[in-house]
């Protein structure tokens, strides 16, 4: 932008400069223009008076007394949401396939790819999809998927539990799965903690009385 550019309006381009309205190289440039120019130096001299005169001029007015109680309760009942939000997700079972209800055992039972039937499990980045849940016999057949960087703490089978990895990662300390791999794991035994650096989707039958098993940090 050249020097005539500017005076043709250099009230309108002082203005916009002190307000940080002119986008970065206009007001690169102008900066620029001023350090040559009196005419520029003298208009911004005068709005930056006008501004502080403004200023002095301004009323000051007591904010309602209200006000104050008012934003204490908006910030308390911010708080207070956000520790029911935490509570309520810290009451979440981790375990939620044990709530789902009995499969009707009448007939075949078909649950289409396309099935959006994901729930949270409770544990963060873990989510299953219930295929086959039979109390009478203790198992609970379901897909599994655990998002890139999640991990499931560490349990004990109420029976035994066949896993098999449909895609991703799984490790649980001791053995590392990729997709195509089967592990079988007896009642009784203790599955520590597992975890997925890429994410995973895998089949389990398993339990409905595994129990999740507190692990000492490190």
């Amino acid at each position: 932008m050249s020097a005539r550019n500017f005076h043709d309006d250099s009230t309108l381009h002082a203005a916009l400069y002190l307000l940080g309205s002119l986008a970065a190289d206009e007001a690169a440039a102008f900066e620029e223009h001023l350090t040559s120019c009196p005419t520029c130096q003298a208009e911004v001299g005068q709005l930056r008076e006008a501004t502080s005169a403004l200023a002095v001029l301004a009323v000051e007015v007591d904010p309602p007394k209200e006000l104050r109680a008012r934003l204490l309760q908006r910030v308390a009942a911010s708080a207070h949401a956000s520790a029911d939000e935490a509570h309520a997700a810290a009451a979440r079972p981790a375990q939620s396939w044990k709530d789902w209800a009995p499969s009707r055992g009448d007939g075949p039972i078909f649950v289409p790819a396309a099935d959006a039937g994901w729930q949270p499990t409770g544990v963060a980045g873990v989510f299953a999809k219930g295929l086959f849940v039979d109390p009478r016999h203790d198992r609970v057949t379901m897909l599994v998927r655990m998002d890139a960087g999640s991990t499931y703490p560490a349990h004990r089978h109420g029976g035994p539990e066949e896993c098999f990895l449909i895609e991703g990662d799984l490790d649980d300390g001791e053995i590392a799965m990729h997709a195509g791999d089967y592990l079988r794991k007896d009642g009784g035994t203790l599955h520590g903690v597992q975890s997925s650096k890429g994410g995973c989707v895998m089949l389990i039958i398993s339990s409905l009385h595994d129990e999740l098993v507190a692990t000492s940090p490190g």
